[in-house]
């Protein structure tokens, strides 16, 4: 019995690894994103900028990984400053448990008596900081990356239906056209 849940635990972690994706909704192709024809200027930085997608592995690895969409989205200032902030609350939650165990050892108390001394509210804050930090990376990641893929299509989206011989099915040619409009 021992090793068969060995065995179904390690064909379970193993299907994780070799996944390509954690999600509901498993889709054959990206639908968020079309490749239209790729202006001349646009960096590769821009264009990967764009066929960047938040999924729910992305969450996950934001778990994991404090700052990681916001890497993802290029803002790499506020993944540090993540990066730092969770890692302090974590030391403080780890910190603040060793303190309170101990006294608990020592005293040899209840267990509904665990963490109700001086530090169970810095425990509480620190634990609530490492889930904030966590939630805002996830939200305000997603934003930022959404909002930095709007002005890169409106940035060229412009310069498109401006270029006359970008469009589709001309081939470079002008095509004249002229229009007569009565109103009665």
């Amino acid at each position: 019995m021992k090793k068969t849940f060995l065995l179904l635990i390690l064909t379970i972690f193993t299907n994780l690894l070799l996944a390509q994706d954690v999600d509901i909704y498993h889709k054959n192709k990206n639908a968020n994103y079309k490749l239209p024809a790729i202006p001349g200027n646009m960096t590769f930085e821009e264009f990967e900028l764009l066929s960047q997608n938040i999924r729910m592995k992305d969450w996950i690895f934001a778990g994991i990984v404090p700052g990681y969409i916001h890497f993802k989205a290029r803002e790499p200032k506020t993944g540090y400053w993540l990066i730092g902030i969770r890692s302090a609350s974590y030391i403080t939650v780890g910190v603040t448990y060793l303190i309170e165990r101990n006294k608990f050892n020592n005293i040899q108390q209840t267990q509904t008596d665990f963490l109700q001394g001086n530090y169970r509210y810095l425990y509480l804050v620190a634990f609530a900081t490492a889930l904030s930090t966590y939630l805002y990376d996830v939200i305000h990641g997603d934003y930022k990356l959404h909002e930095k893929q709007e002005k890169i299509r409106y940035k060229y989206a412009i310069k498109l239906s401006r270029d006359m011989s970008v469009v589709p099915g001309n081939h470079g040619r002008m095509i004249p056209s002229f229009a007569i409009t009565w109103t009665f």
